[in-house]
């Protein structure tokens, strides 16, 4: 199966809007002003679009995000489920499953990376299919999340302060072959030093990093 949220998952998010359940108690506080996040006040809420894969299908689902506001100095903020990455359609699910394929393999290729169970998920109604372009543009939103994976090695390191982590990551390389520029080498070592973070986040706190990384100010 192709890595993705599920159309439960959105609909258990969308739930949780409708009855009041998302709150700003467990978000850091305003960068800005230093406000503390229960604070916060709601700001607005903003329907997005989702693409899920259900059975090799590319579909939409649709759920509100909530917006919080600092009282302090009014800078608002948008609290992200677990699933979704800032200005991405596809959930996180699929973006860091189908660029851990290539980045994880020294073999791969993205016409490969694509590919579930010999085929490629695709649109209904329509020729069109997961393309190797947005695997490679996915790697390079995920290599850029500096400020995720420094938080995130913060927690795993206040947890267990014996961890290997940093060794670990520091190891991590890819092929020659799979960049030409240094700008694009460094995207892919953070695309997969984050793959490795998230893997060592879920089997120490049960979670995802974008559990705990729930607003666009955590992000980056």
């Amino acid at each position: 199966m192709p890595p993705t949220a599920t159309l439960e998952d959105i609909k258990a998010h969308q739930d949780r809007v409708e009855k009041d359940k998302i709150t700003p108690d467990n978000l850091p506080p305003c960068p800005r002003c230093k406000v503390e996040s229960e604070l916060f006040k709601i700001h607005a809420y903003r329907e997005r679009r989702f693409l899920i894969i259900v059975e090799m299908l590319i579909k939409a689902a649709y759920c509100s995000l909530v917006r919080f506001g600092c009282p302090g100095c009014g800078k608002t903020f948008t609290h992200y489920p677990e699933f979704a990455v800032p200005h991405k359609h596809y959930t996180q699910p699929s973006i860091t499953g189908f660029s851990a394929r290539y980045v994880e393999s020294d073999d791969m290729t993205y016409q490969k990376a694509v590919m579930v169970d010999s085929s490629v998920p695709g649109y209904p109604q329509s020729d069109g299919t997961l393309a190797p372009s947005t695997i490679h543009r996915w790697i390079t939103t995920v290599g850029q999340f500096c400020r995720t994976c420094r938080t995130a090695l913060g927690f795993v390191l206040e947890e267990n302060p014996a961890s290997g982590i940093c060794r670990d990551l520091a190891r991590l390389i890819v092929p020659r072959r799979k960049y030409k520029t240094e700008n694009r080498k460094k995207q892919l070592i953070g695309c997969r030093q984050l793959v490795n973070i998230e893997a060592i986040f879920q089997a120490t706190f049960k979670r995802s990093i974008f559990t705990k990384l729930a607003t666009r100010c955590a992000f980056g």
